[in-house]
């Protein structure tokens, strides 16, 4: 047994001290459950796999069709569901497919911040460390503590402390205590909803957004409208001004007619030579 100053270990190191996948793995265990270090995470994975040993075996014995395997198996799933680690109906092949988070679901820590009892999971370990919690009456300091199914429902806080004050700063903004359940809270992705009212103002300016992407596209077509019938006029314009060239032209028969008149002056002032 030894000394009980230095008590057995009970939880197994991993073979391997520095495996990249490993570490990172744990450490986002870490953070979503609130634990202390790496030493919870493979507390957790050696509570798991002594169930997970156990089912292997009976598994193995199944064949022999003994009454003792029966009994074996039958006082593991009762077990398993009585700590909320299964569902009830459950057999040993669900048994080997539980994870390290089926475990660490069901420690006093997680629960207190599910019930709502705290604002963040490191929150509700300081409420229980400092001797706010109780189940069943009882004060419990210990976030690793596993709760069974039954005592889910009894978890509070203890008599004397002063968060069973509403207006106690350290309790959470929205009152869960009274209702029993846990806030929810809004994602960072969702985006608030509108309000009815504003439904109708959110539609007219979209609408007026459509237009003014709409009135540049109009304004382009009458541009390239001018641009057609300028081009047109322009290449009409020169045969407009050679017909008016041709108009303003005399004709040439005109001329001649013109010209004979004129010279037949010259000859009546021109007198023979006889007649001087």
């Amino acid at each position: 047994m030894g000394d009980p100053k230095f008590s057995k270990k009970k939880y197994n190191t991993p073979k391997h001290p520095w495996k990249e996948n490993r570490i990172e793995s744990e450490r986002e265990l870490i953070k979503k459950y609130g634990l202390k270090n790496h030493k919870e995470v493979w507390k957790a994975k050696t509570y798991l796999g002594r169930y997970r040993q156990q089912a292997r075996e009976l598994l193995a014995r199944i064949g022999t069709k003994t009454p003792q395997v029966t009994k074996e198996s039958e006082q593991l799933l009762l077990h398993l569901t009585r700590m909320g680690i299964l569902a009830s109906g459950s057999t040993l092949d669900d048994v080997l497919a539980l994870e390290t988070e089926s475990i660490l679901s069901r420690r006093l820590q997680t629960l207190v911040y599910l019930k709502g009892f705290s604002n963040t999971v490191s929150h509700s370990r300081q409420l229980i460390n400092h001797g706010h919690i109780e189940i069943e009456g009882r004060k419990v300091t210990i976030p690793g503590y596993i709760v069974t199914k039954d005592e889910e429902s009894e978890i509070g806080y203890t008599i004397k402390s002063p968060l069973n004050e509403i207006s106690h700063p350290a309790r959470p903004k929205t009152d869960v205590y009274e209702q029993g359940g846990q806030p929810e809270k809004p994602s960072k992705d969702e985006k608030p909803k509108p309000e009815p009212e504003k439904k109708e103002e959110i539609k007219e300016e979209q609408v007026k957004k459509e237009e003014k992407i709409e009135k540049p596209e109009e304004k382009s077509e009458v541009k390239e409208k001018n641009k057609d019938s300028s081009e047109e006029k322009q290449v009409k314009k020169p045969e407009t001004d050679e017909i008016k060239k041709e108009e303003e032209k005399p004709n040439q028969s005109e001329i001649i007619e013109e010209k004979k008149p004129i010279e037949s002056e010259k000859k009546k002032d021109e007198k023979p030579e006889g007649e001087k």
